[in-house]
């Protein structure tokens, strides 16, 4: 990608490449520029062109998405923009898409978010580089299909001893029957429900699913650094493995190294043109750091591999960053008058303004919650999922309040008094919180056993909505009556509403369904194929959705 450089100190002006461009308005982001003998404290801006820096606040319209699950971190629009109540087959119009960006691995799993203008995602920008060293790390163990389990060895012995003997003329829909029939048989209901799958898996796969043994011994020695293929391939060969073993690990183990920068891009929401794209050098952290940036007050804050930091959101011009003790940190901030609050192994609030760090909750724990703000009360608290359970924090001294059963990677919902978690506690599930003025009440719990509990749910009036899961669900607030209940094929993503209607990812993001937010019956108003980024969520600006594909971004028209 070449480069100029600019005549201000530290920063860099990029210039567009000639490369074929998915839309005549946008341009390639590449890749972030190298730092060179940039200091590590020293931000790089990559603009097109250079804007005038003046201070002023953002005044957001009312169909901004500017954070995680939009202005009020529910997961709903402010806007009174009506959308269309079906789609043709052809699904919604594409009004454009961005260059690449990568995700996953590359770029990890955050959402985008906009303001009336402009569309921001921050993400720690990997790419490799060539190395003689050789590392075992989880892109590796992935494409040989090693994958560790929770599953008795006994029961894993017997899945394997079938496994190996298993005819070669059992294939097709007879080998899924069977397959079938055995999990039955020999996993109980948990046990189904997280590796049913995996193990269906390797009966399908044959003699070709990757040792278990094998699979022992490599995460022994994941992500251990060897200095050279030479000694990796001793390492192997006093593993005695099968040839065929060795050969498919080292086929999967690159002459490369990850390096990564923390990388915030801007765009223009009419175009999808990039305007400005700024980068810090960063510690290459995997699809885990997933974070999702906060603009507030003509800024932009974000999580980055191991830092928070925060630049000018008209010009990309760093402000400040600071170093924290966690890395591959997915919890999104949290802006809240003069504090920026996220989770980075612990609970801790930053000052908005210069970075400087103000308290930090060791009781929370954790990286990939996102605090929720909760004022039920004279004084605002910020509640935010923990290992197990839910945690309120005092905003002003970082103080525990309460903590209760949840947990997990979701994001709790604030609804006046009530306070809705979807927790990883399977005996609490979700769990409704109702504030007091004795405290905090447990007000009703809706138990269930399910693999997933990531995605976050959505309030409306007296009416909870849950897209996740492997279900579809409407609780009442008051009573946590079931209203009603369907099977969906949606998982970690976390739905959104506007205008009456539910927008949710189904099949790891292949498809984008539009429901009609009704307590007794989700009547689908439309469905289109997507590939979204399955663990993102959609954005909604005004009737213009924003959705984080495997390597780009796209805006779409739901207008009338």
């Amino acid at each position: 990608m070449p480069c100029a450089k600019s005549s201000m100190p530290g920063i860099r002006k990029w210039m567009p490449s000639s490369s074929k461009q998915r839309n005549p308005t946008a341009h390639n982001l590449g890749d972030p520029p190298n730092n060179q003998s940039m200091p590590q404290s020293e931000m790089k801006i990559t603009p097109f062109f250079l804007f005038t820096v003046f201070s002023g606040a953002f005044v957001y319209a009312d169909g901004s998405w500017p954070q995680w699950r939009g202005p009020n971190r529910d997961g709903s629009s402010k806007a009174s923009t009506k959308l269309a109540n079906s789609w043709p087959e052809t699904g919604p119009k594409l009004l454009w898409e961005s260059e690449h960006i990568p995700s996953g691995d590359d770029g990890g799993f955050g959402s985008v978010v906009a303001t009336e203008d402009r569309a921001y995602l921050s993400l720690v920008w990997h790419r490799d580089v060539p190395t003689p060293t050789r590392t075992v790390d989880n892109p590796a163990l992935r494409k040989i299909g090693a994958r560790r389990t929770n599953l008795p060895k006994e029961l894993i012995d017997k899945m394997e001893q079938v496994r190996v003997k298993l005819s070669p003329r059992l294939r097709g829909s007879k080998l899924d029957e069977w397959s079938q029939e055995w999990v039955k048989e020999n996993l109980d209901a948990k046990q189904k429900l997280l590796y049913g799958d995996y193990v269906i898996s390797r009966f399908k796969k044959g003699p070709l699913a990757f040792p278990i043994d094998a699979t022992n011994k490599l995460y022994e020695i994941k992500d251990k650094v060897f200095p050279d293929e030479n000694s990796f391939v001793a390492w192997l060969d006093e593993q005695k493995f099968e040839a065929a073993v060795r050969d498919r690990v080292i086929e999967s183990v690159p002459p490369t190294k990850k390096v990564a920068d923390d990388v915030i891009v801007a765009m223009d929401l009419k175009t999808g043109t990039t305007l400005w794209k700024s980068s810090l050098e960063g510690t290459p952290s995997g699809r885990t750091s997933s974070a999702t940036p906060c603009v507030a007050n003509g800024r932009v804050y974000a999580l980055g591999s191991s830092r928070i930091f925060c630049v000018d959101a008209k010009t990309g011009k760093p402000v400040w960053d600071v170093k924290v003790n966690s890395s591959g940190g997915a919890s999104s901030v949290l802006v809240e008058g003069n504090k920026v609050v996220v989770l980075a192994n612990h609970l801790i609030a930053h000052d908005a303004k210069t970075g400087d760090k103000l308290w930090e909750n060791n009781d929370v724990s954790g990286k990939s919650a996102s605090p929720v703000l909760w004022h039920p009360g004279e004084k605002p608290m910020v509640v935010c999922n923990s290992k197990n359970t839910a945690i309120g924090i005092d905003l002003s001294t970082g103080n525990t309040l309460w903590e209760k059963p949840a947990g997990g990677s979701s994001t709790p919902v604030a609804s006046g008094e009530y306070l809705v978690v979807h927790g990883k506690d399977e005996k609490a599930g979700i769990v409704c919180y109702r504030w007091t003025e004795k405290g905090i009440k447990e007000f009703w719990t809706y138990p269930k056993v399910t693999r997933r509990s990531d995605s976050s749910p959505i309030v409306k009036g007296n009416h909870i909505f849950l897209f996740g899961a492997e279900m579809r669900l409407c609780l009442d607030l008051k009573t946590g009556k079931v209203l009603h209940k369907e099977t969906g094929k949606h998982d970690i993503s976390s739905p959104i509403f506007a205008d009456g209607k539910i927008f949710a990812y189904e099949i790891k993001g292949s498809f984008l369904d539009m429901v009609k937010a009704d307590p007794n019956d989700f009547t689908e108003l439309g469905k289109t194929k997507v590939q979204a980024l399955r663990c993102s969520s959609p954005a909604i600006v005004g009737n213009k959705l924003l959705v984080r594909m495997v390597d780009r971004i796209a805006c779409y028209d739901l207008g009338e």
